[in-house]
């Protein structure tokens, strides 16, 4: 079996020198040992594609070869490598080539565990929260202004009567009190027994179907960049104030 010292022992001057021979059909001694080789290398490189367990850093090291290594060589009185490869309790992971280049004694590339990078977690949830997570929150409740339970559909062509379903929808918005606050605005849904129509109840005047309110806003903004506390430590503090706000 070749050696990777071998395969990388190749320079790029003798590939360029290799292909201008080639070219002009003046090959001379020694240029189909530099064939083989470089198909050899060619060989390795796709077998390890084939068998994807090869990193972009183990395919460079493949091509251009492992970077030289500055850090000072080993003593000689260091204790001889023992015929199974171990010197001083270690591995021996690679012997000094004759040109310089560190050539490592490692198993074949259909035997290394894969060098991939542990897939990314998603990141734990999404900033939503449930109603019932804003315990603090003020609870208002929203009257249907012409609409009542018992009165007929609004619709002319239904003949069906409306009732309370008892589930109103909950509408949450944000407003900037010292640090943030938050309303609760019960919206009481009339639905026709006939055509299942819905009707919630409006928000009370001059209340912008919109969650977070200008001063809320403004009131983050100035915790985060005029007092400097970090949104991770802001949204702890709204947690134990029962208005919990989402790094």
């Amino acid at each position: 079996m070749r050696t990777k010292e071998n395969l990388l022992s190749t320079k790029p001057a003798e590939i360029e020198a290799l292909i201008d021979r080639v070219a002009g059909g003046q090959m001379c001694e020694g240029d189909a040992q530099l064939v083989v080789r470089l198909l050899r290398l060619v060989l390795v490189l796709v077998g390890a594609l084939a068998e994807k367990t090869a990193s972009i850093a183990r395919l460079k090291r493949l091509l251009f070869g492992p970077r030289s290594d500055k850090r000072p060589k080993p003593r000689a009185q260091e204790s001889p490598a023992s015929p199974d490869g171990v010197r001083n309790g270690e591995p021996n992971r690679g012997e000094e080539s004759a040109g310089g280049q560190r050539s490592e004694r490692s198993a074949p590339l259909s035997a290394v565990a894969p060098e991939t990078t542990a897939e990314r977690k998603p990141r734990p949830g999404h900033g939503r929260l449930g109603a019932a997570a804003y315990t603090a929150a003020e609870t208002v409740r929203c009257e249907h202004p012409t609409l009542r339970a018992g009165d007929r559909c609004p619709y002319r062509l239904c003949p069906g009567h409306l009732y309370d379903t008892n589930a109103p929808q909950i509408f949450i918005r944000l407003e900037g009190r010292p640090v943030v606050d938050a309303t609760r605005y019960e919206q009481p849904v009339l639905r026709c027994a006939a055509c299942q129509a819905r009707f919630a109840a409006p928000l009370p005047t001059g209340v912008p179907p919109e969650k977070f309110d200008a001063t809320a806003d403004g009131a983050i903004a100035l915790m985060k960049y005029g007092a400097g506390m970090p949104l991770y430590r802001l949204s702890r503090l709204q947690g134990l104030m029962g208005v919990p706000l989402p790094a």
